[in-house]
């Protein structure tokens, strides 16, 4: 017969059974700084392979811009995890378990697809003051 010493065996970490969406009941602060630091970096290679007309420069620069894509961050105001973006959904720390099995509603922030939509329009909205700013004149 087989028995559990805690001292030698692992067991694993029980998980919080999470059923439905988290999302709403979720604290996370998105930050797209990698990404938009990374995004800089792509916007000059793109520009430089439309100088020198080199396709392959050009289709390579397309593939890190959407690659960079993955490095947006979020950051949970109840446990302090930071992690990517792409694990958020999974994301579910003792207080948002709390809140779920309550059904409360947290007060803030917006949901992750709302800031990183937000984060989307200013970025895009940036680089477009910048492009106009930076054009050079006639």
């Amino acid at each position: 017969m087989a028995a559990f010493d805690p001292d030698l065996d692992m067991a694993a970490r029980p998980r919080p059974n999470v059923a439905g969406d988290v999302a709403r009941h979720q604290r996370l602060i998105v930050n797209p700084l990698l990404a938009a630091l990374a995004l800089l970096g792509v916007w000059e290679l793109l520009r430089h392979s439309l100088a020198v007309r080199n396709v392959y420069l050009f289709l390579a620069s397309l593939f890190a811009g959407a690659v960079s894509l993955l490095l947006i961050q979020f950051h949970c105001l109840d446990c302090g995890r930071t992690d990517f973006i792409l694990r958020s959904h999974r994301h579910a720390c003792a207080a948002v378990v709390r809140r779920q099995m309550a059904d409360e509603e947290p007060f803030l922030p917006p949901l992750v697809k709302t800031q990183v939509k937000a984060w989307g329009i200013l970025f895009v909205t940036a680089l477009i003051l910048l492009a106009i700013v930076c054009a050079p004149g006639p």
